[in-house]
């Protein structure tokens, strides 16, 4: 019933260019999301050097 109303009326510019730039900022957080390495990372190596000066 929703459908049929949405259907029958074509969006207009205003909603389009909603639309796209919600895609878009979709797009660029799970890009983001997927290319930066998680804050809490535990598993790094230690440095060498801090290491070997720690007694």
């Amino acid at each position: 019933m929703l459908n049929d109303a949405l259907s029958h009326s074509a969006p207009g510019p205003r909603e389009r260019w909603f639309d796209l730039c919600f895609r878009l900022i979709i797009l660029v957080l799970a890009g983001l999301w997927l290319f930066m390495p998680p804050a809490g990372d535990t598993r790094t190596q230690p440095d060498v050097k801090a290491a070997a000066t720690q007694r």
